[in-house]
């Protein structure tokens, strides 16, 4: 037998304990020179842990994350790799961390269901979309972000994450654009297309975002300034249309109610600031009542002096 074909001996499992902060499976382990009567007494006495059905800790202390992701890659099995806010967080993502492990298994794989763990399986994930050398295995940043807006809650979780991982300049929408086109199937497919536009078109914020389609399909011009600023704490979306000098302000304030929002509008959404002419919308209402909102708008801008266009006032479908 040539030296070539002799197949490598398993390192021992000290050593692949070392590599993966603690996690081993049990085959690993007795591979590695462990005896399975050893391995049963060091988590019948609790001087390791066993997580899973097949899978160990080697300590007593608490589970830190990492070794919580290298459990569940034990789990999912060869060829899983994190993904979506997992694989994404150790990459700089801030604001979308999830109490779940994502990973991502090749498609053939049987689908298997653990507490904490969310498992799913990819008819597509190719050597480019899986960092080379990082540990534990996880997939690039525009593969995790585009997985991250398909698996979202909602639709504006979606944009959320697509405007959150470019606007804090982690990626590109020409690095977002090839980790979308090459997925056959996805969903949510045309909405992440039409986010990524709007923000290689200059949007920073699923407001913006939300705002400018109001402008397009209500026949408002379009604002000379938008732009996402943070005021003690509050973030708010600013509008101008500096022709006329009208602002209009949009607080991204979830957390109040839709009643508080109705008095505050009937009390004080049209005001006048030096000479500016102001109105105030909470993000919600973009969504919930987009007509009233333009109605507004298409007011202050008419009181102003502006003149539309009669074929670009009636709604787009």
């Amino acid at each position: 037998m040539s030296p070539t074909s002799v197949e490598a001996s398993p390192l021992p499992w000290q050593v692949v304990a070392e590599e993966q902060d603690g996690v081993i499976t049990v085959a690993v382990a007795l591979a590695g020179g462990m005896t399975r009567a050893e391995l049963r007494w060091r988590v019948s006495s609790g001087r390791w842990q066993q997580p899973f059905a097949g899978v160990a800790i080697t300590h007593s202390g608490p589970v830190t994350e990492r070794q919580r992701e290298w459990c569940a890659l034990a789990v999912a099995g060869p060829g899983a790799a994190l993904a979506g806010a997992t694989a994404a967080a150790p990459d700089g993502l801030r604001g979308h961390a999830s109490t779940v492990v994502h990973v991502l298994v090749p498609t053939h794989r049987p689908r298997v269901t653990r507490p904490g763990i969310a498992i799913r399986r990819a008819a597509h994930l190719g050597e480019q979309d899986v960092h080379p050398t990082r540990a534990p295995r996880r997939t690039r940043l525009p593969r995790s972000v585009v997985d991250m807006a398909s698996w979202a809650a909602r639709d504006d979780d979606a944009r959320a994450v697509l405007a959150s991982a470019v606007g804090q300049r982690l990626v590109t929408v020409e690095q977002l654009r090839p980790a979308l086109e090459q997925r056959s199937t996805l969903r949510r497919r045309a909405l992440i297309r039409d986010t990524l536009d709007d923000l290689a078109d200059g949007a920073h914020s699923v407001a913006e975002i939300v705002y400018r389609r109001i402008e397009r399909r209500y026949g408002l011009p379009a604002a000379q300034r938008q732009a996402t600023v943070n005021l003690d704490g509050r973030r708010y979306l600013d509008v101008w249309y500096e022709p006329w000098r009208v602002w209009v302000e949009i607080d991204g304030a979830a957390h109040r109610e839709p009643r508080q929002w109705w008095d505050d509008l009937a009390r004080q959404n049209l005001g006048v600031l030096d000479d500016r002419l102001v109105l105030r919308f909470p993000t919600w209402l973009l969504r919930l009542d987009p007509e009233h909102v333009a109605a507004q708008v298409r007011l202050a801008l008419h009181q102003r002096g502006w003149t539309p266009d009669p074929d670009e006032t009636s709604p787009k479908i």
